[in-house]
Parts: C-alpha cells; structure tokens; sequence
C-alpha cells in the first residue's frame, strides 16, 4: 500500500484541483448543489417524460467500478504507463465527488485494462461539447429542409397577401420555399379562372421578389401541388 502511494503521489498532485485540500479517502461521498450535479434533460419517450441526469449521462464512459479487469496500469499525465496496480485501491486513494478512473483500452484488449485518472468537470465537458456540436448538425439540417406554405385554391386576398409577405421573408433569407396548393375539406371550392389567377399572382410575386421555380410545378389544377422557389 505504501508503495501504491507513493506511485500515485505525483498522478494525484496532477489530477486533483487546484487551490482545494485533499480529502480523506475515507470520506463518504456527498452530492453538491452545483448545476453539474443536477443539471438533467426532460425527454419524452413513449408519452412519458424522462429525466436525464449528468450521472446518466457518465454512464457512457467505462468508468470506475465498471473497468473489466481487476488490475490494472495506470497512465500518468507524462504518457508513462505504471506497473499493475489493484483498481480498488487506485479508486481508494481518489477524492471520488471530483476524480473518476477512466478505461482507455477497450475491453479484452488488454490483459490488464489501461487506464487513466479523470476530473469529473472534465468529463461533463466532454458530454456539453458533443451535445452542443450535434445541435449544431441537427440545426444545419433543420435548415437545409425547406420552409412550406399551404395555399388553398380559394384563399382571401388578406389571407393571400399574408402568405406572399411570408414567402417574400423566406426567400430573402435565403431559405427554398415549397407552396403547397391544395382544396380545404368543407369551404368553397375555387373555380378555374380564380385558380389560373392565383397562379399568376404567385408567379408575379416570385419574380418580383427577385426568385425562380427550381422545378416545374408538381400536381394539377384544383387539386394537390406543389411549387418549390428559391433565389439564383
């Protein structure tokens, strides 16, 4: 045990925060009331709101009493790997509410798992940067699909200048706009000619805005179809 201390002395000095006591391994673990320990995501799953804690967020990580070998070597800051060493008493000798032992190798890889003393912050950072780059992919996709609008063949003219100024804002922000023309179930039933008109005052708004149709209209008159514009 002596010499597992003095092994571990300098990867502790390294790991632990700065400006803080050490603590007793002997201390029992107490939660703080910092955002990191509670902070949890609300999701829905099968109609059932679901929390997610930070906890559950660590499990993803090989960690701790998790690790698949009993001994194991430990990587120090220099890059040295150390010789066997119990994971109990490596766990035993960490302040365990701010350091964990993480598994670098991957399971059965090794003989004795490769392993590496972590600071939880740094770990839940981890966690936050891979979530905030995949909002940022699924906000890129959001964007690339495009923005649609529902016209019915017999629309108001208010209603229809509400939907152009829209359409207008689209495009000027470069989004592609799909106008989807259709008949609503249980109202009037628009005649040819205002059809035909309705198109002419769509095509003339398209142009005037400065926009093309990237394809032909999709459908038919007085029945479901589909214009798709965007700008040059």
């Amino acid at each position: 045990m002596q010499r597992l201390s003095v092994l571990l002395r300098p990867l502790l000095r390294a790991t632990a925060p700065a400006g803080k006591p050490a603590i007793s391994r002997f201390q029992a673990r107490h939660f703080g009331t910092s955002p990191s320990y509670f902070a949890a995501d609300h999701r829905r799953g099968a109609g059932k709101l679901q929390i997610v804690t930070i906890d559950d967020k660590l499990a993803q990580f090989p960690l701790d009493e998790k690790i698949d070998t009993h001994q194991v070597r430990v990587k120090t800051p220099d890059g040295k790997i150390s010789s066997p060493v119990d994971l109990r008493r490596v766990l035993n000798s960490l302040d365990r509410t701010t350091s964990h032992v993480l598994q670098l190798s991957k399971p059965g890889e090794h003989d004795l798992a490769i392993v590496q003393v972590v600071q939880r912050s740094d770990l839940i950072k981890q966690i936050k940067d891979k979530e905030a780059a995949q909002r940022r992919v699924q906000h890129a996709q959001k964007e690339k699909r495009p923005k649609q609008i529902e016209v019915n063949w017999a629309i108001s003219n208010n209603d229809l200048q509400l939907k152009l100024k829209q359409m207008e804002d689209f495009l000027r922000k470069g989004k592609k706009v799909e106008i989807l023309l259709a008949s609503k179930r249980r109202q009037r039933k628009a005649s040819t000619e205002e059809a035909e008109t309705l198109l002419k005052t769509l095509k003339e708004k398209i142009q005037e805005v400065g926009a093309v149709e990237i394809a032909p209209m999709e459908g038919a008159l007085l029945r479901q179809a589909t214009m798709s514009v965007k700008m040059p």
